[in-house]
């Protein structure tokens, strides 16, 4: 699996990584940019520093869950580290601080400028035959899709960017361009990348990045951009379309957060990660002060640090909502855990009487057994993605891939562009495919007992309101709700931000046209004139 090679391509993304040393010296033992880009291995070797990028803590390893997950409704920090906890709670002072936008904003861009590197010098390289013709091609799309992906990430959080697409130099200064500019920008490479990327990978292949990533991303490009036709086409390629054949649901939602059923057909694009090299991963006490300090790390650190007291850090919690929202609906009938409540709660949420409501419980073990004899504590935490089914202990070093677009996202995003395009018929049988779920046992929309959720099939305002909370439901925790929030325009209106206060009291600080995106880290702004000052009203 790709996973067992990133290994050394973390070892190979110093080589091809920019010289931003102030001696400009060439060492004869190591290759160039010049001189490296000669063969077809070369060309795989740069893509494959290009994944290992994802794993580093400017990635998906650490910090951007700090932003997706606990910045929504959904979650918030109560972290002795002060400043830290503030970054969840809209209170920005010191726009370089490490551990809220500058590692995320750092580490994104050195993952584009390997890109850049990649697509452009695997061009130039000369294939033996055909068959190396189409790996090469293969290399390039993979690499145009993990930009535009990262780009989608930055402009979310951030608004304005920098637009580098060309290998850089330390002192470059870039253009600047609004969030428009750089959705077309994510859109081009996106509709590239589906040309030349295969529907599916095999052996250790499987996990790159295929055809369907491509256009799943596209959609969601587009919803944000309310182009609701374009999305919905790009999406029915892989829910009607030539795609369908590859995806579906899976019958337990648990099999979607642990590493025994990875790469399934569920997962539409995930982050490989493994425990295999189990190295010193936090010399810095979790400072992050340098992100290049080396390490072959190759886990994932989100259950460390959202763990509850005594397993991990507890630096990020879960608001009690989720568990009522959860509990509000009964399932069909009694599930093999003795209880009619959405089985959804006891994988996605830790919470005080989730051992008296799941009675039948058999997947906690480990970590949690030895946190159940203990707590006493009235909050709720994170269990999705959580190490404690199989570990005797959380770590720096959870193994288990990170699901970034599952089949049942796609599915939810599809259903809302058939609403916004006026078929709500046609959109309730995808949120049903969803609720049913073998181990979810929830009724049909028409079926529920609950009259509200009854009748959002009657009306496209309706049914878009209660797909909400079905997101809600579905993705809790999975660093989607952040990206929603802005779709919906809760983010842009004091009633929004009214309703944002009734689940999270941090959205009391929120200010309409501030906080919507993040503060650009300062030393870009006055590194790069062309940015002519941080987002509005920092």
């Amino acid at each position: 699996m790709i996973k067992r090679i990133i290994i050394l391509a973390i070892i190979f993304t110093g080589i091809i990584s920019c010289n931003e040393d102030i001696l400009d010296v060439e060492n004869p033992n190591v290759p160039t940019q010049e001189t490296f880009w000669k063969t077809a291995d070369d060309a795989q070797l740069g893509l494959n520093a290009v994944y290992s990028q994802f794993i580093r803590v400017g990635n998906w390893s650490r910090w951007i869950y700090f932003r997706y997950d606990l910045t929504s409704d959904e979650g918030y920090s109560t972290s002795p580290w002060t400043e830290l906890a503030d970054w969840t709670r809209f209170n920005y002072v010191n726009y370089d601080f490490i551990q809220g936008g500058r590692t995320i904003y750092k580490g994104h861009y050195k993952q584009i400028s390997e890109c850049n590197q990649v697509i452009k010098f695997v061009p130039q390289i000369k294939a033996i035959d055909e068959k190396e013709q189409k790996e090469l091609d293969q290399i390039v799309a993979q690499a145009r899709f993990i930009r535009a992906f990262d780009y989608f990430n930055l402009v979310v959080m951030f608004g304005r960017l920098e637009m580098v697409f060309e290998p850089s130099s330390a002192g470059d200064n870039f253009e600047v361009a609004d969030s428009e500019v750089v959705y077309d920008s994510i859109i081009s490479d996106l509709q590239k990348a589906i040309i030349d990327l295969p529907e599916e990978w095999k052996g250790n292949d499987k996990g790159r990045v295929t055809k369907g990533a491509a256009y799943a991303l596209l959609g969601k490009v587009y919803m944000q951009m309310h182009e609701w036709q374009k999305a919905k086409d790009a999406f029915q390629w892989l829910v009607e379309g030539e795609g369908a054949k590859y995806y579906g649901i899976l019958d337990n939602y648990f099999d979607n957060f642990t590493h025994y059923a990875e790469n399934n057909i569920e997962s539409v694009f995930e982050i490989q990660f493994s425990d295999v090299n189990e190295t010193p991963t936090d010399q810095n006490n979790g400072s992050d002060i340098d992100d290049d300090i080396p390490n072959m790390s190759l886990g994932n650190t989100r259950s460390q640090f959202f763990a509850p007291p005594g397993i991990g850090w507890a630096d990020g919690k879960v608001r009690r909502w989720l568990v009522d929202k959860y509990k509000e609906e009964p399932t069909v009938d009694n599930l093999v855990n003795g209880t009619t409540i959405d089985d959804r709660l006891r994988v996605s949420i830790i919470y005080p009487e989730i051992f008296t409501d799941f009675p039948g419980e058999s997947i906690f073990n480990g970590t949690i057994t030895k946190w159940r004899a203990t707590w006493v504590s009235t909050d709720c935490y994170f269990r999705k993605y959580g190490d404690d089914y199989f570990k005797p202990r959380t770590d720096y070093y959870s193994p288990i891939n990170y699901r970034v677009i599952r089949f049942a996202d796609v599915l939810l995003c599809y259903a809302e562009c058939l609403a916004q395009l006026n078929d709500v018929s046609g959109a309730v049988k995808y949120v049903n495919m969803v609720r049913t779920r073998p181990s979810t046992n929830l009724p049909e929309l028409a079926s529920s007992t609950i009259p509200e959720i009854a009748a959002s099939v009657n009306s496209k305002e309706a049914f878009l309101k209660r797909l909400q909370t079905e997101r809600a439901l579905e993705l809790s925790l999975e660093s989607v709700r952040w990206i929603d929030l802005k779709r919906w325009g809760l983010l842009d209106t004091q009633e929004g931000i009214e309703e944002l206060k009734l689940c999270d009291p941090d959205f009391e600080n929120f200010v309409i046209g501030k906080h919507n995106i993040l503060p650009i880290p300062q030393f870009e702004v006055n590194n790069n004139p062309n940015f002519g000052g941080n987002n509005p009203n920092y």
